[in-house]
């Protein structure tokens, strides 16, 4: 995936995080940022090509869709990044594109190694934890540390299957600590820290705690010079910025919208994000999604989409009330609908304050009429 004139280069929180990997008391950081904004592009496109220009090698690993067979990526990746060359290889050779057999080289001898995707459900086998130790070492150099840039890293700790694999990534990159460098990003900021803060958690003390800042009116800027440069026209920049203020500032929204704007001139502003939330809409199944709940958790959404706080308090209680035209829930039931919105994987803890895991789907939310509840 090359880089655009559409892609805006967060280049100076790039420099210091690379800082902060190579010569920072710590050997990983954690990188929180919401869904869509633009965490995978900072990776690829900005943080790996300045590790690569200064000399360091780079692996890249995506665990958002990788639950039944994490290792197996991991290793994919590994031995990727051993055979191949730069992180723009890797990113259009996906791993996605994995047959249910694949092999990887031996990294300590000849030949190679077969592994079956469908064998590898469950529980780790023990040769495939040596061979991850294995990468790690051939990977370490303690000139130039390897960059390992672990995407959507929190979707490990949904379950107990990659315990094992856990416990061996952290043993391996401790026994390398000025050899690689870990970079751990999550769009779960209460599952990411659920796995390096508590003093139990598998790496505790092992990173330190970055979020990733947000886009502000010069990523707007950026966007409508990009805009000009493609469909040779302009936008209201008044116009542009309203709609990305509006949209919580996701950068994913304004550039749909741009898009909107440019295939479809006739559209005013309005007109052309109400067509961009619809499509939205339907191509993540939001309406499905919104099948899937019952009333008192459809109504804790929409309390949670229009930030009511405290949302265990009168204040969530009374806005259920109103939508749901009963009384006001019990504090065990209000608890009981953000659980569920939790493991659905919707709704999610940010600074101690709950909210809904998905600003476009929040936005999405809060447009309901009143009556679907």
């Amino acid at each position: 995936m090359a880089k655009t004139h559409w892609h805006y280069p967060r280049s100076e929180f790039a420099k210091s995080t690379f800082a902060v990997l190579v010569d920072g008391p710590l050997p990983g950081i954690t990188l929180f940022g919401p869904r869509r904004t633009g965490k995978t592009e900072f990776l690829t496109q900005d943080l790996a090509p300045l590790a690569e220009n200064a000399g360091h090698r780079v692996v890249y690993a995506n665990f958002w869709q990788a639950l039944e067979s994490p290792l197996a990526i991991l290793l994919y990746e590994l031995d990727f990044a051993l055979r191949h060359g730069t992180i723009l290889d890797r990113v259009q050779n996906a791993a996605a594109d994995l047959a249910p057999k694949f092999k990887i080289k031996n990294p300590v001898g000849e030949g190679e190694v077969e592994i079956d995707l469908a064998r590898l459900k469950g529980r780790a086998p023990d040769n495939l934890l040596l061979l991850l130790d294995q990468y790690c070492e051939r990977l370490a150099d303690d000139q130039k540390p390897t960059l390992l840039l672990f995407d959507e890293f929190q979707e490990l700790a949904r379950g107990d299957a990659a315990k094992p694999m856990i416990a061996a990534l952290r043993t391996s990159l401790e026994k390398r600590k000025n050899g690689i460098a870990s970079v751990f990003t999550g769009s779960s900021q209460e599952r990411l820290r659920s796995m390096f803060s508590p003093t139990q958690a598998p790496f505790f003390r092992f990173a330190l705690q970055h979020d990733l800042p947000p886009f502000d009116h010069a990523f707007v800027d950026h966007q409508l010079k990009a805009f000009r440069t493609t469909f040779k026209a302009s936008i209201d920049a008044d116009e542009a910025r309203a709609v990305f203020d509006n949209g919580d500032r996701n950068p994913l929204l304004l550039q749909r919208w741009l898009m909107a704007r440019g295939m479809h001139p006739h559209l005013n502003a309005e007109a052309a994000l109400d067509k961009v939330n619809a499509d939205l809409a339907g191509e993540f199944g939001f309406a499905e999604k919104w099948l899937q709940l019952t009333a008192i958790q459809r109504a804790a959404a929409r309390a949670l989409a229009e930030r009511v706080t405290p949302i265990f308090g009168a204040a969530g209680a009374t806005r259920m009330s109103s939508l749901l035209h009963e009384p006001p829930p019990a504090p065990q039931r209000i608890q009981a609908a953000i659980r569920k919105l939790v493991r659905l994987g919707l709704a999610d803890k940010w600074d101690e304050s709950w909210r809904l895991a998905d600003p476009i789907f929040e936005a999405w939310i809060r447009n309901r009429p009143e009556t679907d509840f």
